[in-house]
C-alpha cells in the first residue's frame, strides 16, 4: 500500500449529518447522511504545532517548598481572551478547507468557503459536534495509516 502523506494537507470530505443530544442518557444521536451536503476537513493538529513552536515562553523564578531555594520555572506566556479567540479562529479556517451543497435560505445562493462562514456554522452546536467527529475520525485514520507504514 503507498500513501502520499503530503496529500494530507489538503483535508477528506464528509457527507453532512444533522446530530442531537439524547435527554435522558446525554449522548449524541446522528441522523443519516445529507445527500450534496458535504464538507472538507483536515486536522487542525498541524495548525497547534506551528502555533506552539512560535509561543512566548517566559522563566518564572519560584522557591521550591521544601529546600527554599530559587527555581526557574519555564512556561508558556500567558494569552489573553482575544489572543486564545483569534488562535480557535484561525484554526476553525484552517481546519475546514471547502463546502459543498449548503444554501442560503434567503438568497438560496450556495455558501462561500469564507471565514465568516465558517465560524458561523461552528456557533451552531450540531456543527461543532460535527466537525468534532470528523476531526476524531482524521486522527484515528492517521493512527491506522502511521501503524502501516511502520510494519513496512
Amino acid at each position: 500500500m503507498f500513501i502520499d502523506l503530503g496529500n494530507a494537507t489538503t483535508g477528506e470530505w464528509f457527507t453532512f449529518r444533522m446530530s442531537e443530544i439524547d435527554e435522558n442518557t446525554g449522548d449524541i444521536i446522528w441522523s443519516d447522511p445529507i445527500d450534496g451536503l458535504e464538507v472538507q476537513i483536515r486536522s487542525w493538529k498541524p495548525f497547534f504545532d506551528n502555533k506552539v513552536k512560535d509561543r512566548v515562553r517566559e522563566t518564572i523564578w519560584k522557591v521550591h517548598p521544601k529546600t527554599h531555594v530559587y527555581e526557574p520555572h519555564t512556561q508558556f506566556k500567558e494569552m489573553t481572551v482575544d489572543e486564545i479567540r483569534n488562535e480557535r479562529d484561525e484554526a476553525i479556517d484552517y481546519a475546514i478547507v471547502g463546502l459543498k451543497g449548503g444554501k442560503d435560505k434567503n438568497t438560496k445562493e450556495e455558501y462561500p468557503c469564507t471565514k465568516e462562514v465558517k465560524l458561523g456554522l461552528m456557533k451552531f452546536d450540531f456543527f461543532d459536534r460535527f466537525f468534532s467527529d470528523c476531526q476524531k475520525k482524521i486522527d484515528s485514520t492517521k493512527i491506522i495509516l502511521k501503524e502501516e507504514l511502520e510494519k513496512n
